[in-house]
């Protein structure tokens, strides 16, 4: 049952080998075919020396016993084996010269497929600690397996074609001599194909702990910790924890490492046995005169190369079998499927909005949560009414938001702007309509241009546009004062960069919002990181940012959130009031308890 199920697996992880080869095809083709003659001809030389040197070892023997030698016949053959070898070094060059470019150019077409999964996958796939697991599996074994897969192929398919070259030889002389150079090789086989599954269990075991010891020396390394690594003295505290971890790997993979090379060496001996064997017996055959000593040289040369060959045929099917055990793990983050996904006929955005959004009965539970965090949010928007949504952390503002943007789907209900459902438009062109600024927008190390450009990737080059959208987001004193201007790289990864402040990022993470057309546009937290003064400033120009647009604002400051036409409070995923900030100051419930609260924390 045992030996079943382990015959099972191995034909379940070398069946991923055509799917892998399709992959090279698409992404390398010429190159391919060009490896694959070149393979082919590099294979048939060895058998058609072999012969040569028999033929001129026969023509000397037998020109012992002749007085005159003829020397036209042997300068032939001398020089044809003259010319097989000098084929077989240019070809084996290139080959070298063609699989390199072939690595290379299907490398770059394996990270292409994987970071275009990446960018395809939903929001949920990246808020899943499993996802993290699948990715970094992939991300390690798609960037060198494949390739492996690939050589180990290409070096099977010549090992076997020159084998059966030589197979007509020794099936010649003796089949039985196939027989015994095969049985005293396969146990090399049982340990290779042994040693490849411990070999990758070690290292899916080893993931988690692996991904910890990767972001431990990013701790260690990086500008984002080094404040509190060194304040708080964590730096020999969490380099022992990365020794720790990186040290137990070290000692499994010795482990395993001592026990394969004592059993490669036990299995050697039944190779070197079957080897001598088959020598001893042409030997024997030459001194009873049977075959003559070009024979000899031959049948010796072709036992030594079949020898190894099976031995190296056998070593690249165990090969095959555990780098597809990798390459299997870069294919399962490559059949992971996106839900949120674009209608077959999507839509038309509608341009401009007449009846504005609208949620109805709208519920949704985040995938395993054992409560749903919306329940039952029924809200009508009209275009260019502003709305705040407030709540204490947890309610359910930023998950609201994200089902705005479609980066996950309601659970129940329906959201539709002037009456189409959101699911019924075209995901890109939904998002092009939809501007965000998110509380934990990213900060990219690249130009100022880049930061602001990417809220619209279509006016990228449009530097007169982005300056406008600097200016509407109060960005462009801090732009005016960067040495390089709107070429000036941020952050602190490349060399003549600046870094900026927060309040100063987050101005440029407004700008990018403000660089798109979009009818609606999302603040969350906008003014965070801003000191007084610069939130005043936006205070002044927010009916101005805003017009004409439907804005969705998120704020933990009432002095902002009462600037909005309405202020829709959660509380526990349900909507608990909805008014303006009068409305629901003389209502007295959960919002004024709240503005009270943050009001006294001003009082003396």
């Amino acid at each position: 049952m045992t030996q079943s199920r382990t015959q099972s697996r191995f034909w379940a992880v070398v069946a991923n080998t055509p799917r892998l080869l399709r992959l090279v095809w698409d992404g390398a083709r010429g190159w391919l075919l060009w490896s694959i003659a070149i393979t082919l001809a590099l294979a048939l030389l060895p058998v058609a020396q072999l012969y040569v040197n028999k033929l001129i070892v026969d023509f000397v023997v037998g020109s012992l016993a002749i007085p005159t030698v003829d020397w036209q016949p042997l300068m032939v053959l001398v020089g044809l084996g003259l010319a097989i070898a000098l084929a077989q070094s240019g070809l084996g060059q290139a080959n070298n010269y063609v699989s390199q470019v072939l690595s290379d150019r299907f490398t770059l077409y394996a990270n292409q497929k994987l970071l275009e999964q990446a960018i395809s996958l939903d929001l949920a796939h990246y808020e899943l600690p499993e996802f993290y697991d699948t990715l970094n599996r992939a991300q390690q074994s798609g960037s060198t397996y494949p390739v492996r897969v690939l050589s180990t192929l290409t070096s099977l398919t010549r090992q076997s074609i020159t084998f059966a070259g030589l197979l007509g030889l020794l099936l010649r002389f003796n089949p039985l001599i196939v027989l015994l150079l095969v049985l005293t090789a396969l146990p090399a086989l049982w340990v290779g194909i042994r040693f490849s599954g411990v070999r990758f269990r070690i290292m899916r075991r080893q993931t988690q702990s692996g991904r910890l010891a990767t972001y431990l020396e990013q701790v260690l390394s990086t500008q984002e910790f080094v404040k509190e690594v060194r304040l708080y003295n964590l730096g020999s505290h969490l380099l022992d924890q990365w020794h720790s971890i990186r040290n137990q790997f070290n000692r499994e993979l010795a482990a395993m490492a001592a026990e394969q090379a004592w059993l490669r060496s036990t299995v050697s001996l039944f190779a070197s046995l079957g080897f001598y064997g088959a020598y001893a017996w042409v030997i024997v055959r030459t001194l009873q005169r049977s075959i003559t000593i070009g024979d000899l040289t031959m049948y010796t040369g072709a036992f030594q190369q079949s020898q190894g060959l099976i031995q190296g045929i056998l070593f690249d099917i165990a090969l095959v079998y555990e780098f597809n055990l990798f390459v299997s793990q870069y294919f399962d983050f490559l059949n992971l499927k996106p839900q949120v996904l674009s209608p077959p006929q999507p839509v038309a955005f509608p341009t401009p909005m007449r009846r504005g959004l609208e949620l109805r009965q709208v519920s949704f539970s985040y995938p395993g949560a054992p409560a749903p965090t919306l329940t039952g949010l029924n809200l009508s928007v009209q275009p260019g009414e502003s709305i705040a949504l407030v709540g204490v952390n947890g309610a359910g503002k930023t998950t609201l938001l994200k089902l705005l943007t479609r980066f996950y789907d309601v659970t129940e209900g329906e959201i539709t702007v002037d009456g189409v459902p959101l699911h019924a438009l075209d995901l890109s062109d939904l998002r092009r309509n939809i501007g965000v600024v998110f509380q934990d927008f990213s900060r990219y190390n690249l130009s100022v241009q880049d930061n602001i450009g990417f809220g619209d990737v279509r006016q990228y080059d449009n530097l007169e546009r982005i300056q406008a959208a600097a200016l509407e987001a109060g960005a462009t004193p801090v732009i005016a004062a960067l040495e390089q201007g709107y070429q000036t790289i941020l952050g602190k990864t490349f060399s003549d960069s600046a870094e900026l402040s927060g309040g100063q990022w987050q101005k440029i993470g407004l700008a990018r919002a403000f660089m798109t057309p979009a009818q609606i546009l999302i603040l969350d937290e906008p003014t965070a990181a801003l000191d007084a003064i610069a939130e005043f400033d936006l205070f002044q120009r927010f009916q101005q940012l805003t017009e004409g647009k439907m804005t969705f604002l998120v704020s933990h400051r009432f002095s902002t959130v009462r600037m909005a036409d309405r202020i829709v409070v959660l509380e526990h995923g349900r909507i608990a009031e909805v008014g303006s900030h009068r409305e629901l100051m003389g209502q007295g419930r959960l919002y004024a308890k709240m503005f009270g609260l943050q009001a006294a924390s001003y009082g003396d």
